[in-house]
């Protein structure tokens, strides 16, 4: 087995050793993508006779400080996720002459996303983007509800399934899969050397992911009302990992197409 896929097959190993540990899904999200990149791109990563260079010496630092992040605190956490970056960056500096710089550009992004989500201001655009998403979710779930004459009250974010409170919180926004696919669509439009059109219309299916997530939501509560709350909170997650990825196969599969 070549150097470059073993460092693959590592980083995916690394990445949900880690998610296990911490739960940190912006961690998983990110290291999946990277992984992703690295397959994809395994042929720009080129071993490297390993000496007392500059190189070698940066990425052995890289490594070395890396721990650091899991013990202090920045805010109130620590960062497993620039813990995360920083290893595989440094690993990746002793092992490889790179030839995409792609490659080194998600890790520092991972990095840099991670540290600066520590601050204030960022906690309070995310917070207004996620109650923006709320919102709007929560007005397209009461919509259908209405159209569809389902004996569920809801009011405001707030919905009651037969004597039971559901909230639509930050979690439930979809906020998180749409800067996912978006990160995505940006890799495949690297990847393929899209045209503008095309880029456009990939990344237009961004769009697609806030009423998606409003059909999750009313068909977790349709389930709650017919079903017990058991089988709501049973279908909560999957349910919605699995419409994310039909809806993003279906929806790339028509643009790439046309």
């Amino acid at each position: 087995m070549r150097r470059s896929e073993l460092y693959v097959g590592f980083s995916v190993l690394f990445t949900i050793l880690l998610f296990a540990l911490f739960r940190t899904p912006f961690l998983l999200y990110f290291g999946l993508f990277y992984s992703l990149v690295l397959y994809l791109r395994h042929s720009a990563l080129v071993p490297r006779a390993i000496g007392p260079d500059v190189r070698t010496v940066l990425g052995i630092v890289l490594m070395s400080v890396s721990p650091v992040f899991l013990v202090v605190r920045l805010g109130e956490y620590s960062s497993p996720s620039t813990f995360h970056a920083f290893f595989l960056l440094g690993l990746l500096l002793v092992l490889f002459e790179v030839r995409d710089v792609l490659i080194f550009l998600v890790p520092l992004a991972e990095a840099l996303i991670a540290l600066v989500a520590k601050t204030s201001a960022f906690k309070v655009t995310v917070n207004w983007f996620s109650n923006l998403f709320v919102d709007i979710t929560a007005y397209l779930v009461r919509g259908l509800i209405d159209l569809l004459n389902v004996p569920i009250a809801m009011k405001g974010n707030v919905a009651v399934v037969r004597n039971t409170l559901v909230i639509i919180g930050s979690g439930c926004s979809g906020l998180d899969a749409f800067v996912l696919y978006i990160l995505a669509s940006l890799l495949l439009i690297y990847l393929r050397g899209s045209d503008r059109r095309e880029a456009i219309l990939l990344l237009f299916g961004a769009l697609g992911i806030i009423p998606l997530n409003a059909v999750r939501i009313f068909t977790l509560l349709v389930i709650g009302y017919h079903s017990g709350i058991s089988f709501l909170e049973l279908f909560h997650s999957h349910l919605g990992d699995l419409m994310f990825v039909a809806y993003v196969f279906l929806y790339w599969w028509w643009v790439i197409r046309r």
